[in-house]
């Protein structure tokens, strides 16, 4: 130790108190290895012969000797071990002094941040968009922790569009999801005269109706604590009073349906206004997150297929709701009250209009 160069002696104490392994080799003019020391075999260099070209030995050297400037300092490099050094090049007369850090610990905790990343980011909608991403994220990943962070705020955002905060969050910890609830209001609403009207305009004016619609019920479902569950071709499911409980779910959602009816009265669909069927019924359901790669967060029960039943029943701009969420509406709601309707796999059913 003592025949190394002052500067290189420095840099072996500093990581030896630093509880580091580390290994040096002396590289002579003609680059033939004139002396190794250190945890050589800690970095898989035992073999390595005196007096022998180093490029021979170690193929990462080719090229990189003689150096253009030095002190010299080279990140990251993949050894013949399979670990990973970090590279410190000093000159000393006529020789290179090349000391191994060792940064597999670096490199493993890296992977490790990888993988995590990618199991976060495994959506239902737009997989292909989010694969491409989910590359572009673990590229990032590879060339800084500042890439990973940017991108893992990227899959939060998305992850938070699929799902309610509070269900995003259970699911990353990798809770099983199946909730039941006493008291919820389901909704149903769908384009009246959708896919007659749709092959008169093409695809293009198709797809821009759609999403008119849909964003127009995305925004209300934000502005009246609503959820939007699915869509199912031209139909929107939405419920309220859950993931939270809210003794004013019905209200809330009336609100909601009124207001999504007029929303998509100020756009014309193959000459026409949009109109919409709109049907709600109150009671318990059961939710949960169903499949594992294309994941969805759904609702089951009698209470929402009732809702279906009632929605479809309705007439061209009609909010149609049932007896038992018309009970919990407040004074600010007057219904008109509908004659008893047979529904199919239901009986009659008492049903009441939600007008303007």
């Amino acid at each position: 130790m003592h025949g190394l160069p002052k500067e290189v002696r420095s840099w072996i104490y500093n990581f030896f108190y630093n509880e580091h392994s580390v290994a040096y080799l002396k590289i002579d003019a003609q680059l033939c290895i004139a002396a190794k020391g250190g945890s050589v075999e800690h970095y898989g260099l035992s073999s390595l012969r005196i007096g022998k070209p180093v490029a021979e030995q170690l193929e990462f050297m080719e090229g990189l000797l003689p150096c253009p400037e030095l002190p010299y300092h080279l990140d990251m490099v993949e050894l013949p071990s399979g670990r990973v050094a970090n590279l410190h090049l000093f000159a000393d007369n006529a020789c290179v002094w090349l000391l191994f850090l060792d940064a597999t610990a670096e490199r493993d905790n890296r992977q490790r941040l990888q993988q995590k990343a990618y199991e976060m980011t495994l959506l239902q909608e737009r997989e292909r968009q989010l694969n491409d991403k989910l590359q572009s994220t673990n590229e990032a990943l590879r060339k800084s922790q500042e890439g990973l962070s940017r991108e893992y705020q990227r899959a939060e955002t998305l992850l938070l569009n699929i799902l309610p905060a509070s269900i995003a969050e259970r699911l990353k910890a990798h809770e099983q999801i199946a909730d039941n609830h006493a008291e919820v209001s389901v909704l149903f609403a769908d384009i009246v005269g959708f896919t007659e009207r749709a092959r008169s305009v093409g695809a293009e004016t198709t797809l821009a109706i759609l999403n008119y619609f849909f964003k127009a019920a995305d925004l209300l479902s934000e502005r009246y604590g609503c959820e939007k569950i699915k869509t199912i071709g031209d139909c929107v499911m939405a419920v309220a009073g859950l993931p939270a409980a809210r003794s004013d779910h019905a209200e809330a959602l009336a609100h909601y349906a009124l207001e999504l009816r007029k929303a998509v009265k100020r756009e014309r669909f193959a000459g026409e206004p949009l109109r919409l069927r709109i049907g709600i019924h109150s009671g318990p359901i059961v939710a949960g997150v169903i499949g594992e790669r294309r994941f969805a967060y759904d609702l089951w029960g009698d209470t929402v297929n009732l809702a279906a039943r009632i929605q479809t029943s309705a007439e061209p701009d009609e909010i149609r709701i049932s007896d038992a969420t018309h009970k919990l509406l407040g004074p600010n709601f007057t219904c008109d009250p509908l004659a008893e309707t047979e529904l199919r796999g239901t009986g009659r059913v008492r049903m009441w209009r939600l007008p303007a």
